[in-house]
């Protein structure tokens, strides 16, 4: 009888062990989850404004996916006072999207065309709780976990901000209820070969030292 009590103890404790390690190991994948945030890839867009006096498309030197240097003419146009004028590209990337085609009239602050910027970003929601690691222009290890071969990229916090209301977390504490404040965060991020808008970038706060 002794024998089968202790047998029972003992098997008791195991699965109170077990369940303790279970649950603290729980408790680390969940805090490792929250700490590690995730966002997806953006490229920086410029919209082309004409800047000049009214004229007359009479070419398009691009096409819609073509990459371009800053400063490479774009469209040409012939001013209707006489003489012709260049619309030249504001930075280097790739072009997203042209509004005009040969013959159209345009006038002073017409846009023309869309450049996606070989600058790239992700936006990250922080909670309240984590948000003393991040401060602007702090420099932040970037990760795409996805990639083939898994790459980490430098970046830089642009901005930070109160995130808007549907993104706060309402969590239960020993006294009442209180609001959990999100924070919007913006990291600028090198462009590197492989990288593409839609991609996951992902941080992670506990490698960030305060």
């Amino acid at each position: 009888m002794k024998l089968k009590v202790g047998l029972y103890i003992g098997i008791a404790l195991v699965v109170i062990a077990g369940g303790s390690l279970l649950a603290a190991k729980g408790k680390d994948a969940v805090s490792q989850a929250e700490s590690r945030k995730q966002g997806v890839l953006e490229a920086e867009q410029k919209t082309i404004v004409y800047d000049k006096s009214a004229g007359t498309i009479v070419k398009i030197n691009a096409a819609i996916g073509d990459s371009v240097k800053q400063g490479e003419i774009l469209f040409k146009v012939k001013l209707a006072e006489g003489g012709e004028a260049d619309v030249l590209s504001p930075d280097d990337g790739l072009i997203n999207k042209i509004v005009v085609k040969p013959g159209d009239q345009l006038t002073q602050g017409m846009p023309v065309a869309i450049v996606q910027k070989n600058v790239y970003y992700t936006d990250l929601y922080v909670q309240e709780s984590e948000i003393q690691k991040l401060e602007v222009n702090k420099s932040v290890n970037v990760q795409f976990p996805y990639l083939k071969r898994p790459a980490q990229v430098d970046g830089v916090v642009a901005s930070i901000s109160a995130a808007p209301q549907f993104a706060s977390l309402r969590m239960t504490r020993e006294k009442g209820q209180a609001d959990l404040s999100m924070f919007h965060v913006r990291i600028s991020i090198d462009s590197i070969a492989g990288l593409l808008p839609g991609m996951t970038a992902e941080v992670d706060l506990d490698e960030i030292a305060n």
